[in-house]
């Protein structure tokens, strides 16, 4: 699913109306949530829990019957997420100044205030029942009621038209492509479009895939079988790598490295959320490419990925680790991978970079995504276990600081035999030296052996390391012709 949040404006009354409305159906999901759980540890089937929500706040007037089944749904959603019951609508953070004083009843009540949400539903005209997108700037929101209740009460109709600001670039593309989808008259030709509304943003949910003409749409290869790429997730670096095995996909000897790139996020201390997010697409767009180049049908990562947490003393090691979450790379992978053709395969990463590191001669973090592609190509040929086989005088070939003292019987050992001797076997990170030549916009591999290239417009933090090759590329060669590169 894709997400796309607009900044609105609306009058003084249609934005009291919308106000009312998020008052009683954060009421409705936290109740929802309250009542999701039984006292016996049984969950209450979602038609009971949704009676028991209409009942309370049906009286209100303003909720219709999809608007209260919306907030079932997500009460008992976030009721999973928390199943003890101890979450706090409006942040901890907010509770704890509420409860000191530092902030007002008025103002802690309206941090308790959830989006007004509407799940789509393609059976109601433009894909969904309470929020219609009219076209790229305009929003209404329909809220029908029962006068008298009944089939036979009249309807009274409360509406609140929400004017969008005018999005450019593939935002505005995929808008005014959904607003026309929208517009179908047919139930076939429609999509299920949800709809989450704040003080300041529309957020448009809807599924990519049913957008023929999506502007990040690519044009499918013809996968080689026992190809992948792999990606190793790291708080600074991002390693790619393009592994090949066609013979034994259990042995490291077989599998071969094609092409590795590693990337340096270098995020700065107050990077914004839409920075992280806009840099993190450039990494999927340089993994896509890279994966369609050598005509990979698959992309595979670590399984178990979730946001990084770190609490130390260490300031710099707090940032590197909070600033971003993996789940959001891994989630924007897979949209974009889908709308290219290339399915995203999840493998379990155990001792990646201990045998990444030990067999492939590459940096550290390609190295072991080196290992997590070969993981895949395992997983796709069928084989239960992804560990590559340990066989006699392995190690001893692959270490490249000489002989171990023993042979190990089991990856496990060799990962902590080496870890207990305190070994150094991670391969450097190359790097730009402070001050190089041209490091701030093309580096060349005078300076660590790789091309080094910007991650994409000069505002986004971030470099892309590649070996260099023999034939410079476009840019290096600009810059030699102004005899700037010797």
């Amino acid at each position: 699913m894709q997400t796309i949040s607009v900044p609105y404006h609306c009058s003084d009354e249609h934005h009291s109306f919308l106000d009312d409305l998020r008052r009683v159906q954060s009421a409705a999901i936290r109740t929802a949530y309250a009542n999701a759980l039984n006292a016996d540890g049984s969950r209450p089937k979602e038609m009971n829990l949704r009676n028991l929500v209409k009942a309370r706040f049906a009286q209100e007037g303003l909720l219709d019957s999809w608007a209260i089944h919306c907030a079932t749904k997500l009460g008992m959603w976030k009721r999973k997420l928390s199943p003890a019951g101890t979450a706090i609508f409006g942040g901890r953070a907010e509770f704890e100044r509420r409860r000191k004083g530092l902030i007002t009843r008025d103002e802690w009540q309206r941090r308790r205030l959830h989006p007004f949400v509407s799940f789509g539903d393609r059976q109601k005209a433009r894909g969904n029942q309470n929020i219609h997108l009219i076209d790229e700037t305009t929003v209404v929101v329909k809220i029908g009621r029962k006068e008298s209740g009944g089939r036979s009460g009249k309807t009274v109709t409360r509406t609140a038209v929400l004017h969008l600001a005018r999005m450019t670039g593939n935002r505005g593309i995929i808008l005014r492509q959904l607003a026309e989808i929208c517009g179908n008259k047919a139930e076939a030709d429609r999509v299920n479009v949800s709809f989450s509304i704040n003080d300041t943003h529309v957020s448009v949910t809807f599924d990519p895939a049913d957008l023929p003409n999506h502007p990040q749409r690519r044009r499918p290869v013809v996968p080689i079988k026992g190809r992948c790429l792999g990606i190793d997730l790291n708080p600074n670096w991002i390693g790619l790598a393009v592994a090949a095995n066609t013979k034994d996909p259990s042995s490291v000897e077989d599998t071969s490295l094609l092409e590795h790139a590693l990337v340096k996020l270098d995020m700065p201390k107050d990077s914004s959320a839409e920075l992280v997010r806009e840099t993190l697409a450039a990494v999927c767009d340089r993994a896509i490419s890279m994966a369609r180049k050598h005509r990979c049908g698959t992309i595979v990562v670590e399984k178990g990925l979730g946001k990084l947490r770190s609490s130390g003393r260490s300031r710099s090691l707090n940032r590197l680790l909070n600033y971003w979450a993996r789940t959001v790379l891994v989630q924007m992978l897979q949209r974009r991978a889908r709308l290219a053709g290339i399915e995203v395969l999840e493998v379990w990463a155990g001792y990646s970079s201990t045998i990444g590191n030990l067999a492939f001669d590459a940096p550290d973090a390609c190295a072991s995504a080196t290992e997590i592609a070969r993981r895949g190509i395992a997983c796709l040929a069928g084989m239960k276990d992804v560990l590559p086989v340990l066989e006699e005088g392995c190690v001893s070939r692959l270490w490249k600081n000489g002989k171990v003292p023993v042979e190990l019987g089991s990856w496990q050992d060799v990962h902590r035999t080496i870890k207990a001797a305190k070994i150094g076997y991670r391969r450097p990170h190359p790097d730009v030296p402070l001050g190089a030549l041209g490091s701030d916009v093309h580096g060349t591999r005078m300076f660590c052996g790789h091309a080094v290239v910007r991650l994409g417009r000069r505002h986004r933090p971030g470099l892309l390391f590649r070996l260099a090759s023999h034939k410079s590329d476009a840019a290096v060669r600009t810059f030699a012709q102004r005899g700037r590169v010797a």
